[in-house]
């Protein structure tokens, strides 16, 4: 007898991401930091970075900008560690996207405190953010 209850809660889960509410369409609820793997993006501790920053993190951000925007929305780029000006417009495209989700994100062209935590969620998710 205990499947049954199971069984309701996961078509109710079904369903509420059917009907929009689930997290496709909703802007996330970031956590501070799992520190769990995403996809197959290397995992380092966060930091803020921009155009000019290097290094590991950034190989990070854009490995999990390319998992969180559909190719056909702006093409994978780089994982190369260097924040240019391609990574730099991605990072603007997901915090636009995120915006229309109301993420209330700054559109700066920065993975800082406030940007890292959403693509980290999106990049995480079957569905891309846009």
């Amino acid at each position: 007898m205990r499947i049954i209850p199971t069984i309701v809660v996961s078509v109710a889960i079904l369903l509420g991401a059917a009907l929009g509410s689930g997290p496709a369409t909703a802007a996330p609820k970031p956590d501070s930091g799992t520190g769990v793997l995403i996809r197959d993006c290397v995992d380092v501790p966060n930091r803020d970075v921009g155009r000019g920053s290097t290094g590991e993190y950034v190989r990070e951000v854009q490995c999990l900008l390319n998992w969180a925007i559909a190719p056909s929305t702006f093409g994978p780029i780089a994982e190369d560690g260097q924040f240019g000006s391609i990574t730099e417009r991605k990072v603007i495209k997901f915090q636009q996207c995120a915006n229309a989700l109301g993420a209330g994100l700054a559109v700066d062209g920065r993975v800082g405190p406030r940007t890292a935590p959403h693509l980290e969620w999106w990049a995480a998710h079957s569905a891309y953010i846009c």
